[in-house]
């Protein structure tokens, strides 16, 4: 790929992607393609300051829904799919310096994607991105921290990726509240030790050692980025269909903690519970996770929390497949931000 020099005119379409630079790579990246970097994760983000009068983006193989702003305004919604690879964002700009960022709003479920580069006008230049926050947050979870449903009418419309947005999800608002950067490792349907219905497919903590979680040979590498705070938020599908789990889920949600701890040993695991079961399953996911955690904490995880969230309200309206509508994420990324501004100092 192309890595134009500072002042160098270019021929129109020529790709520029400069990994040491620009743009900043936020979440998950494989970087082992030559062609580009490919995503899945919700919420993995690319940001990139140009200097121009137009900027196209190009991506492969994408089925997913893309946010999109430009110098702090937003765009209309990126529908990618599969038989395009070029999506003008913007043109007749300004020529002055601008500031882009597409983030991917769907999960792994609905697609992968790969980064091949930004397009400009021919006098068109990449220029240093933007800074990274300074706080970090990983988000690990299932569809609640994917933000699925969300922007369905209500409970009865099934899942589609154009219901669904990360940004609008509680991780999302929690990191944006704190001025954190998320990263999100979450999967609809996916479990502690069992996912919805006894579904096949590896559950979260199996996904979670992966950069791209379809793909088994792609290992993520924990020296890359490092969170101050992670959150989990597991349980929902363990204990769905009113089938327990057992033993398995305390000894799996234990052993995710202490994987989560070896990886970041400095960083605050906050354990969260709820808001989509009811009782009686509420209440053995509530034992489970406590014992979970007192395991952990036994084991020498000293920085772990256990928050529980309220039970969503009918009065708040429902997301699809009766998941938490945008007025119940608000609620839980309020409760969630109080915490972590005591726990940490924010």
């Amino acid at each position: 790929m192309a890595n134009a020099t500072a002042d160098a005119p270019r021929r129109p379409g020529e790709l520029l992607l400069d990994m040491h630079g620009a743009p900043r790579l936020s979440g998950r990246f494989d970087l082992e393609d030559p062609a580009g970097p490919r995503f899945a994760w919700s919420g993995t983000s690319i940001a990139a300051r140009f200097q121009g009068t137009a900027i196209t983006i190009r991506l492969r193989g994408s089925s997913d829904f893309f946010n999109v702003t430009l110098d702090g305004a937003a765009l209309p919604v990126l529908a990618a799919s599969p038989a395009v690879e070029r999506y003008p964002l913007a043109t007749g700009l300004a020529d002055g310096e601008h500031e882009v960022v597409v983030v991917k709003r769907t999960e792994p479920l609905v697609s992968e994607a790969q980064l091949l580069g930004f397009e400009l006008d021919p006098r068109g230049r990449l220029l240093p991105p933007p800074p990274a926050p300074a706080r970090r947050i990983e988000f690990v979870g299932d569809s609640v921290t994917a933000g699925f449903g969300v922007l369905g009418r209500d409970e009865t419309c099934p899942f589609s990726p154009d219901t669904e947005d990360f940004s609008l999800s509680f991780a999302a608002l929690t990191a944006a509240a704190l001025g954190a950067e998320p990263v999100a490792v979450a999967w609809s349907g996916r479990g502690a030790c069992r996912n919805y219905a006894d579904e096949p497919g590896e559950p979260m903590p199996v996904l979670y050692e992966r950069t791209l979680p379809a793909r088994a040979e792609s290992r993520w590498d924990f020296g890359r980025w490092t969170p101050d705070v992670v959150v989990i938020n597991l349980g929902t599908n363990d204990f769905s269909l009113g089938v327990s789990p057992g033993d398995h889920f305390p000894a799996a949600y234990s052993a995710l903690v202490r994987r989560i701890h070896a990886a970041y040993d400095r960083a605050r695991i906050v354990c969260c519970l709820g808001p989509m079961l009811t009782d009686p399953a509420l209440a053995e996911a509530r034992a489970g996770i406590t014992r979970g955690v007192e395991d952990a904490r036994a084991a020498g995880v000293e920085r772990v929390d256990l928050l529980e969230f309220p039970p969503q309200s009918a009065a708040n309206g429902f997301g699809c497949d009766g998941h938490p509508s945008a007025v119940t994420h608000r609620l839980l990324a309020a409760q969630l931000t109080g915490s972590l501004r005591q726990a940490m100092g924010w």
